[in-house]
């Protein structure tokens, strides 16, 4: 009585004095052809347009995030000072407010407790800056609530814009 381990690789049959040593061979099973289409990357891309993503921000805003408000601003420099101009949202900010934002280099959530400065019933604000299609923006979101802006939120908000620049 012996041990073995796995399978036997030949296996050797004594018949009538004579060795015969037969291979195990893997039995091939045909496979069937499938029809198999491409899909075209370019089909599974969903084309929108600017202001359709910033529609949906707006919508979302209030509805999918509980957020109070979504305002954007488009920035250059001229005459040797920065201009601005809204965009959407309904927040009016003086250019003071907007020039402080202007040297946050990533995504920054301010929160105070008696409320930003420029508007007190907001706590909460969540500032992204970008740019797409040569021009620059400020992404503003704003909240009642402390806590509003999470890592998931932000990472969601993150992503709609990338969307906006492809």
């Amino acid at each position: 009585m012996g041990i073995s381990f796995g399978k036997r690789k030949l296996k050797i049959k004594i018949i009538e004095q004579k060795e015969q040593v037969e291979e195990n061979q893997p039995v091939k099973v045909p496979v069937p052809k499938q029809n198999i289409t491409t899909i075209d990357k370019s089909v599974l891309k969903i084309n929108r347009s600017f202001k359709g993503i910033l529609g949906e921000m707006e919508k979302r805003c209030k509805t999918e995030w509980n957020l109070s408000d979504f305002t954007a601003y488009q920035y250059f420099f001229s005459d040797g000072r920065y201009q601005f101009q809204k965009i959407t949202g309904g927040i009016n900010l003086n250019e003071i407010i907007l020039e402080k934002y202007l040297s946050i280099a990533k995504p920054t959530v301010f929160r105070r407790a008696a409320g930003l400065t420029e508007t007190t019933e907001y706590r909460s604000r969540l500032i992204v800056l970008c740019g797409f299609d040569n021009k620059d923006y400020i992404f503003m979101w704003s909240s009642i609530l402390y806590e509003a802006f999470d890592e998931e939120l932000i990472k969601r908000l993150q992503t709609l814009l990338t969307e906006m620049r492809e």
